[in-house]
């Protein structure tokens, strides 16, 4: 676990949640790095809670994949998944949420349309930062526009696929660390939700596919159709 930590408190309510917020926070701004172990009884007095909601929350974290439980060594940071793992869940992403996309068009589903449409608009209200708590809003306004489309498609065993991936958490801990572009992903979510609003499958399928090129271009230094292993360029 490093040191030099600035103390903190947590209010008497709703413990797990706070606990799990500041050790998540910890380990998005890299204070706490991939392979540091973690104390739970050390992490309680710090934080002057009992020892039950640090491991409630471990418990979440581990679930999430930001933490891992090793029998007999303890709980430590997980370690972020190597560029090969991206480059594949980028493959896999670009089949998937094209599809998704194109299926929301068609549908037209009201309920699902209202989501992206406020998802959207929390994105407008928000930017991306290399620092957790401004990263944290559109990072999570992010997530829920792509998955009220996979809403929208109707097809239940997609977007039980798209929860289980986590996509947009393991991608988080790498992508908060690189430069960021706001306005084009922004940009990018409006013109999906038009075609989606229009009911052009198509333009809606087309839009998702560059979003998503683009997305892993800045983020890996890849095209679509490379998965090279190597370290990601500079975005420019």
């Amino acid at each position: 676990m490093v040191t030099g930590l600035r103390p903190k408190t947590v209010e008497r309510v709703a413990l797990p949640d706070q606990v799990h917020e500041i050790l998540r926070e910890r380990i998005f701004d890299r204070m706490l790095a991939p392979g540091d172990r973690l104390n739970i009884e050390a992490l309680a007095r710090e934080l002057k809670v009992s020892a039950t909601p640090v491991r409630e929350a471990l418990s979440r974290l581990s679930a999430e994949g930001l933490v891992k439980f090793e029998p007999y060594v303890g709980v430590s940071v997980a370690p972020i998944p190597g560029l090969a793992y991206y480059g594949q869940l980028y493959d896999l992403r670009l089949v998937l949420e094209p599809w998704a996309a194109s299926e929301a068009a068609k549908r037209q589903d009201a309920a699902a349309i209202k989501d992206m449409e406020t998802a959207a608009q929390a994105m407008e209200d928000t930017e991306l930062s290399k620092r957790y708590r401004r990263f944290r809003d559109f990072a999570d306004a992010d997530e829920a526009f792509h998955r009220a489309i996979f809403g929208g498609s109707g097809n239940e065993p997609a977007m039980r696929a798209f929860l289980d991936l986590k996509t947009h958490l393991h991608l988080s801990r790498l992508y908060i660390q690189r430069e960021h572009f706001t306005d084009e992903a922004r940009n990018f979510h409006q013109s999906i939700l038009a075609a989606i609003k229009a009911g052009d499958s198509a333009l809606a399928h087309a839009q998702m596919h560059a979003h998503l090129a683009q997305s892993k271009f800045r983020l890996l230094g890849q095209t679509a159709t490379n998965t090279s292993t190597s370290e990601p360029q500079a975005a420019r």
